[in-house]
């Protein structure tokens, strides 16, 4: 039979780029670690088959980023035992201290080229590993990081830094990335021996107002390069020393932009070079009927004026239109529909323009097919309460326009962008409605106060196909002649500002196609909001999206479940004034919903205090998602996940994060003679918040007895290692139903299994059960594990049991 195997050296190179870190990333010393997003683990290619994971193996271990003490831990000890693994690390990025495992990683790794070090390290690190080891490689290249400002000073950052100094002394170092930018007790420590021994050729500085001071200090050294690894601004490159010439020679960087960001190629949007007509008096389709050549050029210019970008994105920027209305009269008398086909006003005087040049050309109003008002009115005169007038001769001649929009989003009413926003007059939006009522879709500007007492809601029977409403208003309605077909097409309600009488308005139309309503209402003058309440009541069942201030909350008299049972996400914004998380009793039902699958607390800010996030803590524990059996999101904006490792064993985010599956490997057996169970801090307490939550509870050998005592075995049948099982089964609570004989035990969500081994063939069949047993299959052929049974257990015979 013929070998179909393609060559090692073949496999390489079509795994090398998906087990690539780019030196890029690796060499990152600025801010939050790259390497701190989550992201698929590259082990997963191992797995494929053995000759996969022999090529790939020495490129998985290349590169390593160690981000916690439990990497370190596990890769100390896989080097450990096997030494050839550690001579395929070249690149190390240690993100801590780490403790003793780093001495035993740079041990085994004595090929290390390139090291990445922190001194971003707290006391409650241990750097006495890394110290100790340091000394055991001869890396040409060191990237530090630190913290520009007010750095760490304790003594795991000292010690550090003193091994550092002297390994800095003995090592080949060609290449120091310098996280320094001016003079400190630290910096002077690290850069004496580099210069001492003048081996350096390349200094990476983070920005060129450093650039003075690194020169002065490493001058001494043979240096070839000096790169500015942050873009230099115009500014910043008026002050180089051109003067030096030594100095610019060595000088490598990248010219920002006027925004700051480093100027990449741009695509080359020149047209192709063509060659000249030999005929210097042709015109294209000369021949060809007018209306034939007016279709070809409308066209053309259709495309050339970025019609379909702007109709996507108006405020997208674009190639400058003008020009091409100033070739020749056809052009302009084509050109013109698109030129104003979806505008963009962005300020005050753009709207008083653009209605002059509507009133002298009226034929401007029927292209126009958006109009995006992205201004603010900071001053007092501009449109008053009532609105600007010059809006006027823009929409009501305006009969084919399908957009009008503002300020748009689910905005706290207080915020200064809101009521600053440009409004339109009433009577412009009753014109426009009787214009354009036919084609407007989404409506989200501002409308200004009706002059009179009230008016009539017939305004709404004229938009027939409105699908977006964005209202903001406080015009009151007068609650006679409700046509029950108003707002027929609308889907989608965003409510900022109104009256009481436009939501009762609301609550008598039929809305039949209402699925997503948005609820975020200013107080009146009496400083209350309009109640939605007979509003939910009238068209909650219809909802699957619901939006809803937490002020609103405190005013409801009724359960928003109740009155919208059919709800997919909801959302619960807390206004910037609200020191807190909003109350878990708004998050609750007397029933269950099972189409609930996301809610979102919208917060606008999260002061660090203390006592906020405890509050947040407080909530989490609080809140019970039993009533929402299909909740599988909880989302808060403005939350900020921890980053690190010490950040993340104190941020609230993470302990109140509930996870699907608990998983329990084989610990430590308790000693039950001495009643000392050594169960690690923290364990135990983590379980009773875990489990009542989870959807799947798994332990392997002795970690069924963490379940036990954490009260999950309770009335529920389980195994656990059959060597240990009679001293287990007398020490833990008397309502656990042991079973003596089996692989493994399923009983509801929890699954315990016998002996690690036995953890293998109860974790196999736990991933038939969600995944099917093609799944299994193939992983049973990859690993070379046997099918056995649950009742499949020789042991607990050869332990007497049975």
């Amino acid at each position: 039979m013929s070998d179909h195997s393609l060559p090692d050296e073949i496999i390489s190179e079509i795994l090398s780029p998906a087990l690539k870190v780019s030196d890029q990333l690796f060499s990152d010393n600025t801010g939050v670690s790259p390497f701190a997003k989550p992201s698929e683990s590259t082990s997963a290619y191992l797995l494929v088959c053995k000759s996969w994971l022999r090529v790939a193996t020495p490129l998985l271990y290349n590169v390593v980023v160690l981000r916690s003490k439990a990497q370190a831990k596990a890769l100390s000890i896989v080097l450990s035992e096997n030494d050839q693994l550690g001579q395929f690390i070249k690149k190390l990025r240690v993100e801590g201290g780490y403790g003793a495992p780093m001495h035993v990683i740079l041990k085994s790794s004595p090929n290390i080229s390139d090291l990445f070090l922190t001194l971003e390290i707290y006391s409650s690190d241990n750097t006495n590993g890394l110290c100790k080891g340091l000394t055991l490689i001869n890396p040409t290249r060191l990237i530090l990081r630190d913290l520009p400002f007010r750095p760490l000073e304790n003594k795991m950052v000292s010690q550090l830094i003193e091994a550092l100094s002297v390994s800095l002394s003995k090592w080949d170092l060609r290449v120091f990335e310098c996280p320094f930018t001016r003079e400190s007790n630290r910096a002077e420590k690290i850069i004496r021996p580099l210069v001492k021994v003048k081996r350096l050729h390349k200094l990476s500085i983070p920005n060129a107002d450093s650039l003075s001071w690194a020169y002065s200090s490493f001058k001494e050294c043979p240096l070839e390069v000096i790169r500015i690894k942050k873009s230099v601004s115009k500014w910043e490159r008026k002050e180089l020393p051109f003067q030096n010439s030594v100095l610019m020679a060595l000088l490598d960087y990248t010219e920002a932009s006027i925004f700051g960001q480093a100027n990449t190629p741009k695509p080359d949007l020149e047209h192709p070079d063509i060659a000249p007509s030999l005929n210097l008096f042709f015109v294209p389709m000369a021949g060809a009927p007018k209306d034939v050549q007016d279709e070809v050029w409308s066209r053309v210019l259709y495309f050339a004026m970025s019609v379909p970008e702007r109709a996507n994105n108006p405020s997208s920027t674009v190639p400058r239109r003008l020009p091409l209305l100033l070739v020749s009269k056809t052009f302009n008398q084509l050109g013109l529909p698109y030129y104003y086909a979806h505008t963009v006003l962005s300020t005050v005087p753009a709207i008083s323009k653009f209605g002059f040049v509507s009133l002298k050309n009226p034929s401007i109003g029927p292209n126009i097919r958006s109009l995006s008002i992205q201004c603010l009115n900071f001053g007092t005169n501009s449109s008053g309460a009532q609105g600007n007038p010059m809006f006027t001769p823009i929409l009501s001649k305006a009969s084919g326009v399908t957009r009008v929009v503002g300020y748009k989003g689910f905005a706290d009413p207080n915020d200064t962008a809101v009521s600053m926003e440009i409004s339109i007059p009433w009577d412009t939006f009753e014109a426009m409605a009787k214009c354009s009522g036919s084609t407007l879709r989404e409506f989200s500007a501002r409308i200004g106060t009706y002059q009179g007492t009230t008016v009539t809601a017939t305004v709404f029977d004229d938009l027939t196909v409105l699908r977006r409403l964005d209202w903001k208003s406080p015009t009151g309605f007068a609650l006679t002649n409700i046509h029950e077909n108003g707002f027929q097409s609308l889907e989608d309600l965003w409510i900022t500002q109104s009256s009481q009488s436009f939501l009762t308005a609301l609550s008598l139309m039929r809305l039949k196609v209402l699925r997503r309503v948005m609820l975020c209402l200013s107080q009146d003058a009496q400083g209350d909001p309009p109640s939605p309440e007979g509003f939910l009541k009238a068209h909650g069942h219809k909802l699957t999206d619901l939006g809803l201030a937490q002020n609103i909350f405190e005013t409801l008299s009724i359960n928003v479940f109740d009155v919208c049972p059919n709800l997919r996400s909801l959302t619960v914004l807390v206004p910037m004034a609200v020191d807190g998380p909003p109350d878990t009793e708004y998050l609750y039902s007397t029933r269950a919903i099972p189409s609930l699958v996301k809610i979102t607390l919208d917060v606008w800010y999260l002061p660090r205090d203390k006592n906020r996030f405890a509050a947040w803590e407080e909530f989490f524990v609080e809140f019970d998602p039993k009533c929402f059996p299909n909740l599988h999101e909880v989302e808060v904006k403005c939350c900020e996940w921890p980053t690190s490792e010490r950040d993340i064993a104190k941020s609230c985010w993470v302990r109140g994060k509930q996870y699907d599956i608990l998983f329990l490997p084989a610990g430590p057996i308790p000693d039950f003679e001495t009643g000392d169970h050594k169960v690690p801090d923290g364990v135990m307490p983590f379980i009773a918040t875990q489990a009542p939550k989870a959807k799947y509870i798994l332990s392997v050998c002795g970690g069924a007895v963490y379940l036990a005592f954490a009260g999950v075995l309770s009335g529920k049948k389980a195994t656990t290692n059959k060597a240990f099982y009679r001293p287990i089964v007398a020490a833990t609570p008397k309502d656990i139903q042991w079973v003596a004989k089996a692989r493994w035990v399923v009983d509801g969500n929890v699954w315990t299994s016998s002996g690690v081994s036995a953890g293998s063939d109860m974790t196999l069949a736990f991933i038939e059960h969600l995944a099917g047993p093609r799944v299994t299959r193939f992983i049973r052929g990859m690993v070379e594990i046997r099918e056995v049974t649950e009742e499949d257990d020789p042991f607990a015979e050869f332990h007497g049991l049975v």
